[in-house]
């Protein structure tokens, strides 16, 4: 009788142990804030970066994925609607821009593309261009254009 009650006692701990010790599948999680980044721990990524398959995405101090201009550690960055961060040369609101595509930071002054120099600047380009550019559609697809900047 006494092994019986020791090994049910042992059962009993043994479960509670393991349902304390909940684990989670990191990914993304849909919530009626927005797009959030849950860890396998269990918490939400808060005020950076994640790498998911070879793309970047930021989440805010209120977790929440960000798209658009993001502002960190002094310099800019874009995220499409999507909340991955692009590279190399993206019109914006009309305006072409340089984002590194390493490091995807908006890039500003002289830059030399396709043999050609140019200026950018916070606002965009500033030279006369041309400039071969990435712009994403309202439905989600990729559109390339060129753009002749104002002298």
């Amino acid at each position: 009788m006494r092994k019986k009650y020791l090994a049910t006692a042992a059962l009993t701990l043994a479960l509670a142990a393991g349902s304390a010790m909940t684990s989670f599948a990191a990914g993304f999680v849909s919530t009626s804030q927005g797009m959030k980044y849950q860890w396998g721990s269990g918490d939400y990524c808060t005020n950076n970066w994640v790498n998911y398959k070879n793309h970047w995405f930021f989440f805010g101090a209120d977790q929440i994925m960000r798209t658009g201009w993001i502002q960190k550690d002094g310099t800019w960055y874009y995220a499409a609607d999507t909340g991955e961060l692009q590279g190399g040369l993206m019109k914006i609101n009309g305006n072409v821009y340089y984002f590194d595509n390493n490091s995807l930071k908006l890039q500003t002054g002289n830059r030399t593309l396709n043999g050609s120099s140019h200026e950018f600047t916070e606002n965009g380009t500033t030279d006369g261009g041309p400039y071969v550019y990435t712009e994403w559609n309202s439905n989600g697809t990729i559109r390339r254009g060129t753009k002749f900047g104002v002298r």
